[in-house]
């Protein structure tokens, strides 16, 4: 089969994907990853082949700006947040549609697998030339961003003689159950971490004597205006005997002043490299960091941003392997009594490890192939 992957030129849309799309490629299918063409050394680094359906895109100025370009007031709610999402992901849409059902019409795949945000173009580029497409999902709670996105590509929708956004064929959903999921209907399929291929860092191989903590807040966060957030975080927790490891985009570092001495790495960092190293994460409650973590059996501390999966990080904190510290309460000491509680209890690190076996019993992407399989040949 010929297998067309779409996503959005941004890491956590795409590395949640990486793994189906090697499974694909493994089990002798032909992929080709669709993406902006500003995203090509990422798609490459990843081992897999990319056409362009457009040139280079920011994601800060489609989510930041209307049609016309105007700067666009910032969410205050989660409610205005999945519609600000969902109507910016709508505006990448508006971007790569074109491209993307050029490349339909003439690569001829025979099934189009999109990420879960930026579905708008592949779902229309799909329809347009008969060709099944699945969705899969980024990680647990997916905002409910597809009223929005029809909302804003209906002048698109109508261009193409449709009455509506089609829906995906299938849905892969890598929720595990103690998180909520996977989501009635959907496949479920496992979350593999997936991080940028590299060097593992000599001090994550190393024995430590001291627990070892990650802080971070993500890919998008700290550019945003939260990286004053991620400095009070990481203070706070560097006055226990910690060591510390700051992940953050290696251009905000120096922004960031004067670095504790219990530091031992900063900068971009590979979670998947990194993450087998500590014994805690501090972060903010992004999906894919959150998956990662808990993949690796981490207990977490997790600061929700504004748009995170609330009630799947309360469902991981009732569970046991993980503390929300609201930001409304946050206080260095609340931070700091947070890390304590995890890093005391043996119990809190057992629940934690409950949940990366959760994750494990899943179906592997490889088993997600055969499902695939049987839905073009249906």
């Amino acid at each position: 089969m010929k297998i067309l992957v779409n996503t959005g030129p941004a890491h956590p849309l795409f590395f949640p994907v990486v793994p189906l799309a090697w499974a694909l490629h493994a089990a002798g299918h032909q992929v080709l990853v669709a993406a902006p063409d500003s995203f090509e050394p990422v798609i490459r680094g990843a081992g897999l082949r990319m056409a362009p359906v457009s040139g280079p895109l920011d994601m800060g100025d489609v989510m930041g700006r209307d049609r016309n370009g105007n700067p666009l007031k910032v969410p205050d709610t989660d409610e205005e947040m999945a519609d600000g999402v969902g109507s910016g992901f709508a505006r990448l849409a508006t971007r790569t549609l074109e491209g993307t059902r050029d490349l339909v019409g003439a690569w001829r795949p025979d099934l189009v697998v999109t990420e879960s945000y930026s579905f708008g173009a592949a779902a229309l580029a799909a329809a347009a030339h008969g060709v099944p497409w699945a969705k899969h999902t980024v990680g647990p709670g997916d905002l409910p961003i597809v009223p929005a996105v029809a909302r804003e590509l209906a002048p698109e929708i109508k261009e193409s003689g449709l009455d509506e956004l089609p829906a995906p064929d299938l849905v892969l959903d890598n929720c595990p159950p103690l998180m909520g999921g996977p989501a009635d209907g959907n496949v479920p399929i496992r979350y593999v971490p997936y991080g940028e291929p590299g060097l593992v860092p000599g001090w994550s191989l190393r024995p430590r004597s001291t627990p070892r903590v990650l802080v971070t807040l993500g890919s998008v966060q700290p550019q945003i205006g939260g990286l004053p957030a991620l400095g009070e975080m990481l203070r706070a927790v560097a006055e226990l005997p910690v060591e510390l490891v700051v992940a953050v985009a290696d251009h905000l570092l120096p922004q960031l002043g004067g670095l504790p001495t219990n530091v031992v790495a900063a900068g971009w960092q590979s979670l998947t490299a990194v993450l087998p190293g500590c014994d805690l994460a501090v972060h903010h409650g992004g999906p894919g960091t959150m998956m990662a973590c808990s993949s690796h059996g981490l207990p977490q501390v997790v600061v929700p941003g504004r748009g995170k999966p609330l009630a799947e990080i309360r469902r991981l904190t009732e569970h046991g392997g993980a503390v929300e510290v609201p930001p409304a309460d946050l206080t260095p000491e609340a931070l700091r009594e947070a890390c304590r509680t995890l890093l005391d209890d043996p119990e809190r690190r057992e629940r934690a490890l409950a949940v990366r076996d959760d994750i494990a019993a899943q179906p592997s992407p490889l088993r997600a192939v055969s499902v695939l399989e049987d839905l073009v040949t249906a």
